[in-house]
Order: C-alpha cells, then sequence, then structure tokens
C-alpha cells in the first residue's frame, strides 16, 4: 500500500472519530494506533446532532468522492432507512469553492485560445458541485456559454478513493455479518460504474442532445434544452448555452415572474412523463436544482451526467403498476412488482398483501388528488420493512419519479395527479398495441413458435431412429414406441390448435382495435375465413381422434 493510501486512511479514521464514529473504526481495524484515537470518542460540539447527520457530515468533509457515494445511497431507499435518506439528500451541491486559478490548465488543454476567443470568463463559479464547477463566459460575438469544469485531478482522486471504499466494504462484509444485507461491496461496485460515467462529459454533452431531440418530437412547448458547444468541449470540459432560471421549487418567485405555478406543474409533469413512458430516455437526478425556470416561463433541464434507460417491455410493465396503484387493486399491483423483476417472498407474503391493501385504500380515498410520491414512499418503505430488493434500474426510476412529482405538488398543491397521469399512461398503452412495430413483433413471435413447434416431429424422428439403432441405452418395446408416438402426435395436434386459436384471437383482437375498424368487407372476410378454420381444425382433430380408438 503506497504513502498516499495510508494517508488518505488516516484522514477518514480522523474524520470518521471527529463525528464520534471511532467505535465502529475500532472493530475494523483493531490497531493499536486507532484504538488510541478511537478513545477519544465524539465531540461534544457534535453530540446534538443524530448519528445520520453526523455521517452526513464526514462524508461532506472527506470530499467529493464520498459526497457522490453519498448521493448514491440516497436512492437506495430499499436499503436504509428514512431518516438517513433524508439526511444524505442534503449532500446535493454542497462543497467548498476551487479557486479559478487551479482550472485554468484544464482550459488551456481543451480551449488554448480560450483567452482570444473569450471577452470574459468570471472567476467566481456560478456552481461548484460534487466533480466540477461552472462558469459565466462571453465569446467575441456576445454568445454567452456556461463552462462545466472539472475539478483538478479529481478522476486519479476518485479512483483512489474507490479502491479504498472498496476494501472498507470487503472487511464490513468480513467482520460484520449483520452489515452484509446492506451488500457494501455491490453498493461500491455501482458507485465506481455510475462515477466514470459521470466523469466523461462527452457523455454528458451527448445525452443533453439526445434529451433535448426527444422534447422537440414530443411538441411540448416552453421546454429547454441547453445548446451544446462542442468547439469548446472535451472529456473535462463541456461549453454549453447559458440560460438563467431560479429553482423550480421556488414558487414565490414563479408567482413573481407572473408565471402560473400550476401550469408549469402540469407542463413539467407531463414532459417528465413523455421522457420516461414514451422516449424511454429520462433525467436522472431531476431535483429542484437540475430542473429551473427561466423568466420566460420555460422549463430549463440542467446537469445530464445521470440519465437513465428505460426499454419498451420495462415501460409497459411500469406503466401496468403505475395503473394498478391509481386502481389501488392491490393483488394486481403486487403481480406487477414481481414483472418488474422483484422477489417477493412466500413467507409473510399475506401480512405485506394485507398492508399495501390498507395502504391502497388510504390513498384511494383522496381520488384524482392521490398523492403519488407519498404512495410511492410508502411503498418503498414496506418493502424495506420486509427487506425486499429492488433491482437499481427501477430504484433510479422511482427515484426520479419521486423527485419529479414532490415538484410538481410543490408548484401545484391541490394538482390532479391521477387526471393527469392516467389518461396519457392508457394512451402509450394502447398506441403500443396498434403500433405496426408490435404487431410485426407478435407477427414474429408467432411465426418462431411455429417454426420450432414444426422441429418437433423431425427432432423426434431422430430420437426414435437413434432408438431404433441402439444408440440409445433405453430399452422401449416397440407397441410402448407406437403409443408414445400416438401420445406424441396427439400433444402436437393440441399444441398447434392452440397456436392457431392464439393467432386468430389476436388477429381479431388488432381489427376490432383499430381505429378505421367497420363492419365492411374486409373484417367480415376475416370473421368468415376464421369460422371455417376453427371447424376444419376441430374436425379433423375428431377424425384422428376416431381412428386412433379403432
Amino acid at each position: 500500500m503506497g504513502n498516499m493510501s495510508l494517508r488518505r486512511y488516516g484522514q477518514i479514521a480522523d474524520v470518521l472519530v471527529k463525528y464520534g464514529f471511532g467505535y465502529y473504526l475500532n472493530e475494523l481495524f483493531p490497531g493499536a494506533a486507532i484504538s488510541r484515537t478511537a478513545k477519544r470518542g465524539q465531540a461534544e460540539e457534535y453530540s446534538e446532532y443524530s448519528a445520520y447527520a453526523r455521517f452526513r457530515m464526514a462524508l461532506e468533509d472527506l470530499g467529493p468522492t464520498f459526497v457522490k457515494f453519498g448521493q448514491l445511497m440516497s436512492t437506495r431507499t430499499e436499503l436504509f432507512s428514512q431518516e438517513m435518506i433524508a439526511e444524505l439528500s442534503k449532500l446535493q451541491d454542497r462543497v467548498g469553492v476551487v479557486p479559478f486559478d487551479e482550472v485554468i490548465p484544464t482550459l488551456d488543454n481543451y480551449i488554448p485560445d480560450w483567452r482570444d476567443l473569450f471577452t470574459s470568463i468570471d472567476p467566481k463559479p456560478l456552481a461548484a458541485a460534487s466533480i466540477s464547477q461552472v462558469y459565466r463566459a462571453v465569446t467575441r460575438d456576445g454568445t454567452i456559454l456556461a463552462l462545466k469544469v472539472q475539478r483538478p485531478k479529481i478522476a486519479e482522486k476518485i479512483e483512489q478513493d474507490i479502491g479504498l471504499l472498496r476494501s472498507i466494504a470487503k472487511l464490513i462484509e468480513e467482520r460484520k455479518p449483520e452489515l452484509r444485507m446492506y451488500n457494501p461491496v455491490s453498493l461500491v461496485e455501482d458507485f465506481g460504474i455510475q462515477i466514470k460515467k459521470e466523469l466523461d462529459f462527452t457523455r454528458d454533452g451527448t445525452n443533453a442532445e439526445r434529451l433535448s431531440r426527444n422534447m422537440k418530437n414530443s411538441g411540448l412547448p416552453r421546454i429547454k434544452i441547453p445548446k451544446i458547444y462542442w468547439e469548446y468541449s472535451g472529456h473535462e470540459l463541456l461549453a454549453m448555452e447559458f440560460v438563467s432560471g431560479f429553482r423550480s421549487d421556488d414558487v414565490e418567485t414563479v408567482k413573481a415572474h407572473g408565471i402560473d405555478p400550476k401550469e408549469l406543474s402540469t407542463l413539467g409533469l407531463k414532459a417528465f412523463m413523455i421522457q420516461i413512458f414514451q422516449d424511454g430516455f429520462y433525467h436522472g437526478d431531476p431535483h429542484a436544482g437540475n430542473i429551473q425556470i427561466s423568466p420566460k416561463g420555460e422549463i430549463v433541464f440542467l446537469d445530464f451526467g445521470v440519465c437513465g434507460v428505460l426499454m419498451k417491455d420495462m415501460r409497459n410493465k411500469f406503466i401496468s403498476l403505475m395503473l394498478a396503484l391509481f386502481a389501488a387493486d392491490t393483488d394486481l399491483t403486487l403481480r406487477c412488482i414481481k414483472n418488474l423483476g422483484v422477489r417477493i417472498p412466500q413467507e409473510g407474503y399475506e401480512e405485506i398483501r394485507s398492508e399495501l391493501h390498507l395502504a391502497l385504500q388510504d390513498f384511494k380515498e383522496m381520488g384524482s388528488r392521490m398523492n403519488f410520491p407519498a404512495l410511492l414512499g410508502t411503498v418503498q418503505e414496506l418493502f424495506q420493512t420486509n427487506n425486499i430488493r429492488i433491482p437499481p434500474n427501477i430504484m433510479q426510476l422511482l427515484k426520479a419519479l419521486m423527485l419529479v412529482s414532490n415538484i410538481a405538488f410543490t408548484l401545484d398543491p391541490d394538482l390532479q395527479f391521477v387526471d393527469e397521469a392516467q389518461p396519457f399512461l392508457k394512451q402509450i398503452l394502447s398506441d403500443d398495441m396498434r403500433s405496426s412495430d408490435s404487431m410485426q413483433k407478435r407477427m414474429l413471435e408467432t411465426k418462431m413458435k411455429l417454426e420450432d413447434l414444426a422441429n418437433v416431429p423431425k427432432q423426434l424422428s431422430g430420437v426414435l431412429e437413434m432408438a431404433s439403432e441402439g444408440k440409445l441405452k433405453v430399452d422401449i418395446a416397440a407397441k410402448e414406441v407406437g403409443r408414445l408416438s400416438d401420445t406424441i402426435s396427439s400433444s402436437v395436434d393440441k399444441l398447434v390448435i392452440g397456436l392457431i386459436m392464439a393467432s386468430i384471437v389476436i388477429g381479431l383482437s388488432l381489427v376490432m382495435m383499430s381505429q378505421d375498424f367497420t363492419m365492411s368487407f374486409i373484417p367480415i372476410l376475416a370473421y368468415t375465413a376464421a369460422v371455417v378454420i376453427i371447424i376444419v381444425v376441430f374436425w379433423t382433430m375428431r377424425a384422428r381422434g376416431r381412428k386412433n380408438r379403432y
């Protein structure tokens, strides 16, 4: 272990002891130096704070890596208590400012002639985050830019800290079995993957452009995504259009600018639902600082380092879950949750079912004003209490949806959430059922199943041929082989009938769901053909059954 790592271990130990966590250090590292330090106990100046608050302050003292790690922990509501989540959520944008002189080498590296290109760069950052700072710059032609500059050597520091976190996580799992349920090693690994993505600012810019295209295609008005200036951008520097604004949860400022907060609430909620359920690509960290309001009343999305992707099948499953929640249908809700990959143990299942039923009934009484983020929080708390794990991608989606919903309710406490969301979600499902892509997919799946079924006799023939040649070490009499063949043929016939019937039902359903459906010649012909096919197949099967009996 290098001197830098040892020094960093020492810093971590000092900070943890400072906030009263020396006892835990002593258990993990039963070394003399730590033991002596741990005896100092908790400093009296922090004794009035809760353990969760002290833990949050310790992360802030330990620097950007630990702040970002704490932010990741704040999304794992299925693992940590509500008190812990509440404290860790305060970690957003609470870091010190790096002097402008220290970021000049990054500017020199990516924009060597920046002194000639820009008439000014304000040395005081507009914002300071865990891994970057944002500066206001003005070009020669008067264009105002926001330069997002990575903190000096932050990638190296994060890499070193992740190594230390990984070793600490392994020690926790080895020496503190009761903490294994939190899966500390997996948490660190997930964090390492996420932070590496955030350190690549070109990915940030690409995400911004994709989101911008999607929002423009949606046709929604007053949705603003800053333009990216790639000629000034790189891995550690991102130049984007400067857009002035204020936090989306600042209701008084919204009203002072003559903007209707209720209208903003509805518009923002719809924009985010389009991102998730229509496009399958959404802003992954939409807190009020990253969703701002311009003086013109535009909703401005910022900071695209974390974006979520939701494939169509998962989108439809999540829509089904939301509709089940709206309907307060307990059993359907549980089935939808299972379809999302959440494993609910049989032990205690009825108790979970009963508690969920009571929660849904309480929220159902609110009607269309259902407080959806509170409902999601209740469901998550129920799962946490019963140690039910939620897949990380679903957790990210839930967190984003709760953040946006909270902003929407802050802007409009009387928001008719169900009335806004339910028709949109139903329309998404309906459009998907009617889309040519979905029809082609169903036809392809049916074709593949039929092809697989057609190969069954050939495969069975090969097996029987091997048996007749003595290559299979199975003693089967000829009569038994005949019976086996009859049984297989009967089973294949039933499978074929089932597939044909399913295909007919699906086809007729799609015809009836079509917006252009009328009782014209084509649909009537389709119905007649379907009836004839069913009669012929049934008659053939009946004739074969009689033949087999004789």
